[in-house]
């Protein structure tokens, strides 16, 4: 073969491979919650207002011999205003200045929550002026919760916003006394108004679109860990994926890369790269790219890897997956609130009644508690094995989404992934197990 024949057939392959890979720009315009996010219970601590100069709250809640930072602030016209307090909301747009770096200063009037509204002047152009933003912000006794929008100085249209809310007076009085007890012993010289007084914080910081293309589908989402309004922070900002419409992202970090084409994820056996980001959160691009070698996905022909899980019977134990290597095995993860639960659960009932004989049948639920589990088994008679999953055997199962289904044979060698159990049961029927 001449050079230049060979030269043409390794451009024209390399065309090809190139041709076959798909572009994708999907516009996120949905703001989402994390699951980590949605689990913490933040506040936004509120103090009362003596005199200044104010105290910065870096070192809040830390052991240090480090004096908090010193500042004065210019306060609005609080006339007929009462119970004035002062609270400090995160915005990582200002983390460079010189005075309170990294939050922003709220004047609160009327605190007190009676039926005159809460009044927040926020320092919304940052100069530590606040009687040059406008009219405050109202919080009524009957609102539930508010939006904070605060701008990044430096860039335009670059917004992080914040929505707080008031614990109700009813709310379990243990954490709330917690919470107390924290903030009045680590506040420094600062008076703590009180839990009840305070806000609860939720970050609106987790935006996303939905993916779909040839049969793929799923919710991409970018997340502004530093709430600075900017979106590809490298080193700082993740992606996070999940299902197709979720409105909670799960926290499958993938960190954004400082070097070019090396931000990347895997989904469903398949490999994405990140091609670009806009920096304020409007849209983002990816291609798949089918020749990559995928490193998140289980391998026919191996070995399963060994895990412990724990049974739900009424001697609760923990059981090993070798325990079932001395003949084909179905591993089952699925919770309550999945598609097809119904369907699925008629189906293992015959496949534990007829071929028991003939296969193991693990199922494993990941997210009801143990007291849920052994009441659906009570009352609808469950003649099969549950089991417990956790995150971390998930993952090395590299479970997305549920239901999921894998088929070993003798000695835990992986068969078949994302086999239902109505294609299990047609297999046995078939006699090809």
């Amino acid at each position: 073969m001449s050079l230049r024949l060979l030269i043409f057939c390794l451009l024209t392959t390399a065309f090809s491979a190139l041709a076959q890979k798909t572009v994708q720009t999907v516009v996120l315009n949905n703001f989402v919650e994390d699951a980590k996010g949605k689990k913490m219970q933040s506040i936004i601590a509120v103090f009362k207002y003596t005199g200044q100069p104010f105290e910065d709250p870096i070192n809040l809640g830390v052991e240090t011999k480090k004096e908090s930072g010193k500042f004065y602030a210019k306060l609005p016209d609080m006339q007929g205003v009462k119970d004035t307090s002062y609270a400090y909301v995160y915005f990582g747009g200002i983390d460079g200045r010189k005075d309170l770096p990294g939050y922003t200063l709220v004047i609160i009037g009327n605190n007190k929550r009676s039926f005159k509204p809460a009044l927040l002047w926020i320092d919304r152009n940052h100069n530590l002026d606040l009687s040059d933003d406008g009219a405050p912000d109202t919080f009524s006794s009957g609102k539930t919760d508010h939006d904070i929008v605060l701008y990044h100085p430096q860039i335009k249209n670059a917004t992080y916003t914040v929505n707080i809310s008031r614990f109700s007076f009813s709310y379990n009085s243990r954490y709330i006394g917690m919470l107390d007890d924290y903030y009045k012993e680590n506040s420094g010289s600062k008076q703590f108004a009180g839990a009840l007084y305070s806000f609860k914080e939720q970050r609106v910081n987790t935006i996303a679109g939905d993916y779909s293309n040839a049969g793929d589908s799923f919710r991409i989402g970018i997340k502004d860990v530093n709430c600075n309004g900017l979106y590809n922070d490298a080193g700082l900002d993740y992606i996070l994926i999940g299902d197709y419409g979720s409105p909670v992202l799960p926290d499958n970090i993938i960190q954004i890369s400082s070097k070019a084409g090396k931000t990347w994820f895997e989904k469903d056996g398949k490999r994405y790269n990140i091609l670009n980001i806009d920096r304020l959160g409007a849209r983002i691009t990816i291609e798949h790219d089918p020749g990559a070698r995928i490193s998140n996905a289980l391998v026919p022909g191996k070995k399963l890897k060994k895990f412990r899980f724990q049974t739900t019977d009424k001697e609760k134990r923990s059981v090993s997956i070798k325990k079932y290597r001395k003949k084909p095995t179905y591993i089952y993860v699925w919770r309550f609130d999945q598609p097809g639960f119904s369907a699925d659960t008629a189906i293992l009932r015959i496949l534990a009644r007829d071929y028991s004989d003939r296969i193991n049948l693990v199922t494993l639920n990941y997210g009801e508690t143990p007291k849920e589990l052994k009441t659906f088994k009570r009352i609808n008679g469950i003649n099969w094995l549950i089991g417990q999953s956790t995150r971390k055997i998930n993952d090395q199962m590299f479970i997305e989404r549920f239901p999921f289904g894998l088929l070993t044979s003798k000695r835990l060698r992986i068969k078949q992934i994302k086999i239902s159990p109505a294609d299990l049961l047609l297999l046995l029927q078939n006699n090809q197990i």
